[in-house]
């Protein structure tokens, strides 16, 4: 190991936090060093480190925190997905019961405690959920708990709530919860798999802000030392010996920042790091280097060219499947992404549950039928603008796009416009857009429904086409009271048909790397991309 391991968490003390939140940095690194000696610690102590943005390092509270790598190392939700069959199994819960989906019985497994040894209850579910939902707290995830019963009391349009506590929200007993939903939605289970969910316990209350600095989960590590300090740049966590769950690996993980994901995938090649997510222009130089021990990672999500349905010129279906149909995606995948993305076919990839189907007809790459349905629909008069956000791949993309369309459809002018993530959606949402945006949408939870309801509903802050079709949401709303297994097939249904409309035309589903030395095995990423922490072994 490179002596300069031992103090790099003093050299580097000083580097501003950062990264994009679109791709997660992460990095795992040998940390096992004595104080001052450069000599490797015991071998007992089985040690690495992992590089993080500052997205990452921003809250810890479940009603703050976005559901990263971290996160699931600190806290256990109810549920998980299971990788293999994309079935939501239990993880806290002993079970999650409902006759009609739209009231539910969730029992607790017993025996199960904080870090700090407090037993983790029906009642820290509550509390926790109830802090996040109710308005003042101003917690980033309340949204979430949209569809409980009594969400409304808790976040009024105007004045203060009447309530502090969700309505559809009962403790039973010790283990047992009494969850009542607005509507049926037998995804839930899917739904409590996000750390969102996770519980927290009596000692937050007394300081919230404290506890988001330094949490007390319930997961396979603990936060050590003084937590997200002022000034930190990294986290020690180290592992709880009295989880319930599949214990974790290593004795001792370090979180560290990297600036960006570039400089942790330098300290990769240069043997100071033992994994990282890699993307973009890195992607290529890794599959060589690496070439085994390069793990792909399909993300959750899809990359779209979004049709703005308010401007008469993409009224006409007809239209909007002629510049689906123009797009080559072979092409830009295998030249732009170098083989890293899946040419989509549909809305999602197999990775997300309920995902894999052919269900976009428009997304195959026909140029002579693209032609021929822009001249039936009275051809293109006059310049085309492409839209997307500030970002250096997404500006390449966008290129090629247009160059396709100006190719294949014989538009002579076409330009493209980026702007700012918070300049952009905004004024989409006010319909100020004049042509076709390149976006990177994920999946919310672990469920195609999660893609679609996004995508498609009226009303979503992610609609951004303004698509509203009464059969698609009619299927939407099937799904969701329909069980778990039947609820696969109506997703799907509800999907092809938004698709069949094109609001919007797949064009990728975004595939990253982990990859990874000869010192570290079981990497594997979870549902967001990132390594499962738990699950790396050291030696």
């Amino acid at each position: 190991m490179p002596a300069d391991v031992c103090h790099e968490t003093t050299d580097n003390a000083g580097e501003t936090l950062g990264g994009a939140v679109v791709a997660s940095v992460l990095a795992v690194t040998a940390a096992a060093c004595s104080s001052g000696s450069g000599a490797a610690a015991p071998a007992a102590e089985k040690s690495y480190a992992v590089g993080v943005t500052s997205y990452f390092l921003s809250h810890f509270t479940p009603g703050k925190s976005i559901g990263s790598n971290l996160d699931y190392a600190l806290f256990t939700p109810l549920t998980s997905v299971d990788t293999a069959t994309g079935k939501a199994v239990n993880a806290m819960a002993e079970s999650i019961e409902s006759a009609d989906n739209t009231t539910w019985t969730i029992k607790l497994k017993p025996g199960w405690t904080f870090h700090n040894g407090e037993e983790v209850t029906a009642q820290s579910f509550a509390d926790s959920w109830n802090a996040t939902a109710y308005g003042p707290n101003a917690f980033t995830n309340n949204y979430m708990f949209a569809a409980f019963k009594g969400y409304a009391d808790l976040n009024p349009a105007d004045g203060k709530p009447s309530k502090k506590t969700l309505s559809g929200i009962e403790v039973a007993d010790r283990s047992t919860l009494k969850v009542t939903l607005t509507k049926p939605l037998s995804l839930l289970p899917y739904v409590l798999a996000q750390t969102t969910f996770a519980p927290m316990p009596k000692a937050a209350f007394s300081d919230l802000d404290g506890f988001d600095r330094k949490p007390i989960g319930n997961g396979p590590y603990r936060l050590e030392g003084d937590g997200l300090a002022a000034g930190a740049t990294k986290v020690v966590l180290r592992k709880f010996e009295g989880y319930k769950g599949q214990p974790g690996n290593a004795a001792r993980i370090e979180a560290k920042s990297y600036q960006d994901e570039a400089a942790a995938y330098r300290d990769l090649q240069a043997g100071n790091v033992d994994v990282t997510l890699v993307t973009g222009n890195n992607l290529t130089n890794a599959a060589t280097q690496f070439k085994d021990r390069l793990v792909r990672v399909p993300f959750p999500a899809v990359v779209y060219l979004g049709f703005p349905l308010w401007d008469k010129r993409f009224s006409d279906l007809r239209v909007r499947q002629a510049f689906s149909q123009a797009v080559d995606r072979d092409t830009i995948v295998k030249s732009l992404l170098r083989g890293f993305g899946q040419p989509a076919k549909g809305l999602a990839g197999p990775n997300i549950p309920g995902g894999g189907d052919a269900d976009c007809a428009a997304c195959s790459f026909d140029p002579a039928r693209a032609k021929a349905l822009l001249a039936e629909a009275g051809g293109w008069k006059g310049p085309l603008t492409l839209w997307t956000y500030q970002d250096p791949l997404n500006t390449v993309l966008l290129e090629a796009v247009g160059n396709q369309l100006r190719a294949n459809l014989g538009i002579e002018t076409v330009t493209t416009q980026a702007q700012p993530v918070d300049q952009l959606y905004p004024n989409l949402t006010a319909k100020k857009i004049d042509g076709p945006v390149l976006l990177y949408m994920g999946a919310g939870y672990p469920h195609l429904y999660a893609l679609a309801d996004q995508l498609f509903t009226k009303g979503s802050g992610t609609n951004v086409t303004g698509y509203d079709d009464p059969k698609f949401a009619a299927l939407r709303d099937r799904a969701a009271s329909a069980g778990q297994d039947e609820a696969f097939g109506l997703t799907r249904e509800a999907t092809r048909t938004a698709l069949d409309g094109l609001p919007l035309s797949p064009l990728f589903q975004p595939v990253g790397g982990l990859a990874h030395s000869t010192r570290v095995s079981g990497v594997r990423p979870e549902f967001l991309g990132g390594a499962v922490l738990a699950a790396v072994k050291v030696g």
